[in-house]
């Protein structure tokens, strides 16, 4: 290559979002493989850059079928094979891999939930212990009860407050719930966290096992090292009001946590242990249209990277394929490696059909996705086929150096093979997005070509951004690049 000559290789080995990819539409700061958009990108081959899946909704998975409530929590294990349950609203539903059980004639579901003096059940969570479900629901108490399914026939919807050793109505709140290590399981209730467990045989409810300040709440809760670890806000007021968020650590036994609490200055969403680590989301003070992304690391809280959007919460998040998945407006993102040699990478990978999110989980190893608009509610997962309205955009790159322009003089992409139909538009940005070139678009030809110049002029530019649009391509044939070649020479800037 001649001293005037210049080469960038864009691949899929690093890519994901860049740094504060949402700060502009044209940011320079980033590693080559790194984007500055996407939407509906699987980059969980490190091969390939390929559409995110088109989902589907499951057997009776709409409100024609069994599904008549938002799902706000799907339950992460089975309790047998095929078998987990999900609660939204005032049902509890039952669920496989494929259907949601629409059975009203022996044992019903979805099951209403109904505490008989009150209104508005509204389903928080859902857990498995000791051969029976406990089901936590908050009512127009205003106050919060757990129901009890003894996985035959029997439904209790007021186990909490007349059946459970210790009876107690619960705090009008959030009410994650969670197995520890330790056999018992662990609540959110408001400043409190409550517990379920086996005393001497029998099933005992302490709904205040350990408290918080009384203004705060606790938001999400999770089991890692022995411990409960609990994200509360201090007061819980959303948005982009000053709130104090602390990471709590309690061995579950003695009458307060432990020493050092690590204090976030801003709002947690979600925590959620992944390999011994605790992963968290929150939102700092005065950015309420942004999140972190991080870990705990027993002192601190790291990031890993910023995201725009909404704040997930306890039930919006979620592992599938060796990725934590979360929400974020309505659309599924990942962060990961499918193997401890892959470099990690953050990608917003499919939507919801509708624009409300709830909650997601994935039970059958599949992810399952619950949303709505009006009365319109699914339960739906990603299928085989593709997201036409998938798009991303690279980084911007300065090819401009002292005294000298540049000039493109080849742009060519690698595929794998194609399908009928496939097909993928590009357009190059240039000079900050003043100008713009329609590219030759990449798509199926007959003859298994994979190798395509898109460029048939040579263009002069001091920076440019390349950006790839699937909206005329196949459902069925995506484009799945494997390489872009950029290639160019510098001339006197006279």
């Amino acid at each position: 290559m001649s001293n005037n000559e210049w080469t960038i290789k864009i691949t899929p080995q690093g890519a994901g979002f860049c740094p504060s990819y949402f700060a502009e539409d044209y940011p320079f700061f980033g590693n080559r493989d790194q984007m500055s958009a996407m939407v509906s990108i699987d980059l969980s081959n490190p091969n390939v850059i390929c559409p995110g899946p088109k989902t589907v909704a499951l057997t009776n998975g709409t409100q024609a079928g069994a599904v008549t409530t938002l799902i706000k929590k799907i339950m992460g294990t089975v309790t047998s094979s095929n078998v987990s349950f999900a609660i939204g609203g005032s049902r509890l539903y039952k669920i496989s891999a494929t259907t949601v059980q629409d059975d009203t004639t022996d044992t019903p579901f979805p099951h209403l939930i109904d505490m008989g003096t009150v209104t508005t059940e509204s389903g928080d969570d859902v857990v498995y212990y000791k051969s029976k479900l406990y089901y936590f629901y908050n009512h127009s108490g205003p106050a919060g009860n757990i129901g009890q399914y003894d996985m035959n026939v029997t439904f209790n919807d007021i186990w909490g407050t007349a059946t459970a050793a210790n009876a107690a109505p619960l705090e009008y709140a959030p009410h994650q719930a969670i197995n520890g290590g330790d056999d018992v399981v662990y609540f959110a209730n408001g400043h409190y966290i409550g517990t379920i467990q086996d005393v001497s045989g029998t099933i005992t409810l302490v709904a205040d096992a350990l408290d918080f300040p009384s203004d705060a709440q606790v938001a999400s809760i999770t089991w890692n090292y022995d411990r409960v670890y609990a994200g509360v806000n201090r007061p819980n007021v959303a948005g982009a009001n000053a709130n104090q968020a602390v990471i709590y650590a309690w061995n579950g036994v003695d009458a307060s946590w432990e020493a050092d609490p690590v204090v976030i200055n801003g709002r947690i969403g979600a925590l959620y242990t992944k390999l011994g680590t605790v992963f968290v989301w929150w939102q700092e003070t005065g950015l309420s249209d942004r999140y972190n992304f991080g870990y705990y690391t027993g002192t601190t809280v790291k990031t890993i990277q910023t995201f725009s959007g909404t704040l997930p919460l306890y039930y919006q998040v979620t592992e599938e394929d060796g990725y934590l998945c979360w929400v974020s407006d309505g659309e599924i993102y990942k962060w990961g490696a499918q193997d401890p040699n892959m470099t990690t990478r953050a990608f917003q990978y499919t939507k919801m059909t509708h624009a409300t999110a709830g909650g997601i989980g994935a039970p059958f190893g599949d992810l399952l996705m619950a949303s709505y608009v009006g009365t319109n509610f699914v339960l739906e997962k990603p299928t085989t086929t593709f997201q036409t309205d998938s798009n991303w955009s690279t980084m911007a790159f300065d090819v401009s150096s002292a005294g000298m322009k540049a000039q493109i003089d080849l742009i060519q992409v690698s595929t794998e093979d194609m399908g009928k139909a496939a097909r993928c538009d590009m357009t190059l940005y240039y000079d900050k997005a003043k100008n713009n070139l329609e590219l030759t678009p990449i798509k199926y030809d007959g003859k298994n070509t994979t190798l395509f110049k898109v460029l048939n002029k040579s263009v002069m530019i001091e920076d440019f951004m390349l950006s790839f649009n699937h909206n005329k391509g196949s459902e069925t044939y995506p484009v799945k690049i494997r390489s872009i070649y950029i290639k160019g020479h510098y001339v006197p800037n006279l």
